[in-house]
């Protein structure tokens, strides 16, 4: 099995009818195959789609299984890696068409290269966290914030970069007088610093679920969530290289509805959970039956009734997260327009029968 370098694993959905996906599929009933795609059926080329074994990753995975690229005819290649940096990597060298990612994304829509075609879910439950006898610990609490401006410079952050939580940890620091190179960002996938973390390493953990339910139930103390460090509720969601879009426009719009009925369906608690149990435990994602319960309180699929609400609007939180990133040197000022210019509401309008709005 042919693997790229930053990614762990090739996960497979080929085509064999041609069409649309409207039928109605229910359950977890056919298994992930993996190894090298093949064309056949529909007609159409590979289309390479890459994601994560998390919140975002699932309703792809869902989709596949359940048949839905099959049905409407796509020959659909998926690519799992670990976080959203990898991601933007391969969108940029042309070896992804589509990603459905986090907030790294951002970058590759600066970058003019990219078109945001739908949102995914809501990003609920990440936190930064530090230990019960810390001083930081025993701070104030200001805005919804625990913290302390001087307790706060030099904190050693444990956190992959290039991700959400680095945005939440740069705009906690920021909120108390700091630049980021005021704190210590150390560059850890999640499950390596929560390891790390947890035996004492670093001053604090920057925490996606569910990883930040786990340090919770352990006695660590959560200084800040991403919400109030930020003030942006935002959404991880799907992408595409502007050239796939231009060329491939049929493609890409039959795998927003995809996306879009596999959202559907994963409204259902019991199915999602039982669901994401599965691609978990696949991935060696370690996620307690509680921790998932708080992760689908906390992360919300945006479905048909989502994007169908009368002030929905389609990566509304990118602008203002696009603001902060030029603040902080991220983004150019000569690219942030780039993101807002690059949110395109036309597939998930014409996927949910609905006028969406860009943010």
């Amino acid at each position: 099995m042919k693997k790229h370098d930053h990614s762990f694993r090739r996960i497979t959905a080929l085509a064999t009818a041609g069409v649309m996906c409207a039928a109605l599929f229910a359950g977890c009933s056919k298994e992930a195959s993996s190894g090298e795609s093949s064309s056949s059926g529909g007609g159409y080329d590979v289309l390479n789609v890459g994601t994560m074994a998390l919140t975002c990753g699932i309703p792809v995975l869902y989709a596949q299984e359940q048949g839905y690229f099959e049905e409407a005819g796509l020959n659909v290649n998926i690519e799992m890696f670990a976080t959203g940096a990898p991601i933007n990597e391969a969108i940029a060298a042309n070896e992804l068409d589509i990603a459905v990612s986090g907030f790294a994304s951002v970058y590759s829509l600066a970058n003019a290269d990219c078109t945001w075609l739908a949102d995914v879910n809501t990003t609920g439950g990440m936190g930064l966290f530090v230990r019960a006898d810390s001083h930081l610990a025993q701070a104030a609490t200001q805005n919804g914030m625990i913290g302390d401006t001087e307790l706060i410079r030099g904190l050693e952050v444990l956190e992959p970069l290039g991700t959400a939580v680095q945005y939440m940890t740069e705009s906690y620091a920021a909120a108390f007088g700091l630049t980021p190179g005021d704190i210590h960002q150390v560059n850890m996938e999640y499950a390596s610093a929560y390891q790390a973390f947890t035996t004492g390493e670093g001053d604090a953990m920057a925490a996606n679920p569910p990883y930040s339910y786990q340090l919770a139930d352990q006695g660590y103390v959560e200084v800040t969530t991403f919400e109030a460090a930020t003030g942006v509720d935002m959404c991880d969601g799907c992408f595409a290289r502007n050239e796939v879009v231009e060329t491939r426009s049929e493609e890409v719009q039959l795998f927003v509805d995809c996306l879009l009925k596999a959202m559907d369906d994963l409204q259902d608690d019991t199915l999602r959970s039982e669901y994401t149990r599965k691609v978990y435990d696949e991935n060696a994602v370690t996620c307690s039956d509680e921790d998932l319960a708080h992760e689908i309180e906390d992360r919300a699929y945006v479905g048909t009734e989502a994007v169908s609400a009368a002030d929905y609007k389609l990566g509304e939180a990118w602008v203002a997260i696009t603001d902060f990133l030029v603040s902080a040197e991220k983004i150019t000022a000569d690219n942030a327009p780039n993101v807002a210019a690059s949110i395109n509401p036309s597939y998930i309008s014409s996927s949910a029968g609905v006028t969406v709005a860009a943010g």
